[in-house]
């Protein structure tokens, strides 16, 4: 089997010894699809807000100017990776091929997924952007992405407006990852747990750690 590192370190380019999220570069080379990843044809990035203002801020308010800036650190990082804010995203798309080593999963070429990873560590390639949409920081795009075997992902509902959809999964990777990590009795310390993703992963923490554990949650105070 052709497998790569369930973490994606076999794409990071630069430099190496370090994970796909805070790497310089990664690969989005797809002609050879490893037997532990999924190739997503990718419909629509959903920009995280910091990045996507920063952005709009650079570009003069120019949809066309916010699309070049994009395309040019996709081209230079292989993912949507801003490098001033450090911060990423997430994607919608369908699933183009699933890697022989990940048949097992409940999931099928063509259905639809949000991934619940960020895109500061999704190899991805834009082919074309299609539109920017200002108002709600998000680019649909033309291109492909990749998720690592330990990227998480959902199914999107048939019956839920893409919308809606997206506004719930876009916090949704870190309680989810928070459900995955926290054991009975461990003390979990959660920085900027006052905003709406900071408030699940406590919830989730809190669950999972259950009466013997400890959790702790730090937020700005303003004021």
């Amino acid at each position: 089997m052709n497998l790569g590192c369930p973490y994606g370190t076999h794409r990071v380019i630069e430099p190496q010894g370090v994970f796909p999220q805070p790497a310089k570069r990664i690969s989005n080379d797809f002609t050879t699809l490893y037997d532990n990843e999924i190739l997503i044809d990718v419909e629509i990035l959903n920009i995280d807000s910091a990045s996507f203002t920063q952005i709009i801020k650079q570009g003069d308010g120019d949809p066309d100017k916010v699309g070049k800036i994009i395309l040019e650190t996709v081209a230079q990082r292989g993912k949507q990776h801003n490098p001033v804010t450090g911060s990423g995203g997430m994607l919608v798309g369908k699933i183009k091929a699933i890697g022989s080593a990940l048949l097992d999963r409940p999931l099928n070429v063509g259905d639809r997924i949000a991934t619940l990873v960020s895109l500061s560590l999704t190899p991805l390639r834009i082919d074309k952007i299609l539109a920017v949409h200002t108002e709600v920081d998000q680019v649909e795009i033309r291109g492909e992405a990749v998720l690592f075997e330990n990227g998480i992902y959902a199914l999107l509902p048939d019956d839920m407006p893409q919308k809606l959809a997206l506004a719930v999964l876009d916090v949704a990777g870190a309680p989810a990852q928070t459900a995955k990590i926290v054991k009975p009795g461990d003390t979990v310390v959660v920085i900027g747990g006052g905003g709406k993703s900071g408030l699940l992963c406590l919830h989730e923490a809190c669950k999972r750690a259950g009466v013997t554990g400890k959790v702790i949650g730090i937020s700005q105070s303003v004021g």
